[in-house]
């Protein structure tokens, strides 16, 4: 069933990665959208304070979320290597953590926007773009903002 609807749409992919320094209390969050030839579109990344690492995954869905609102009629497929964020809102584990709690109430709030969006669990090797980007931007070795390839 899952097959049939990535076909049957053309459907844009978002990659979410984040990168935890608990020792300089910072977090690197990093967004890598695709187009439904899988060209990269767009890539951004921001700095944050202390966060687990749960907390920094749902950090960067949600970035993602907020900055492609104006894309929202489209047809999204979001990819994490964090198994415990796409079960979460997949409905398929239970959130605990009070913190967590909040961020799925938001990232739910923000999914409730766009006409159409899934989540799937990738393998770490194929989210390697987005941990990259975001251990530059929390390592400073990449700028914080928004990129765009427009062609």
């Amino acid at each position: 069933m899952f097959r049939d609807w990535q076909a049957k749409k053309e459907v844009w992919r978002i990659y979410v990665g984040a990168a935890v320094r608990a020792e300089r209390g910072q977090c690197g969050l990093a967004v890598i959208v695709r187009d439904e030839r899988g060209a990269v579109r767009q890539w951004f990344g921001a700095r944050t304070g202390r966060l687990t690492n749960n907390e920094a995954e749902y950090a960067a869905a949600i970035l993602a979320l907020q900055q492609l609102r104006r894309e929202a009629h489209r047809s999204w497929l979001l990819c994490s290597d964090s198994q415990i964020l796409v079960h979460q809102m997949q409905g398929r584990a239970a959130t605990h953590s009070r913190e967590l709690q909040r961020q799925q109430l938001e990232l739910r709030r923000l999914v409730t926007e766009f006409k159409s969006l899934r989540f799937t669990h990738i393998p770490r090797e194929q989210n390697r773009l987005a941990d990259a980007l975001a251990n530059e931007v929390v390592d400073g070795e990449s700028p914080v903002g928004v990129f765009t390839n427009d062609r």
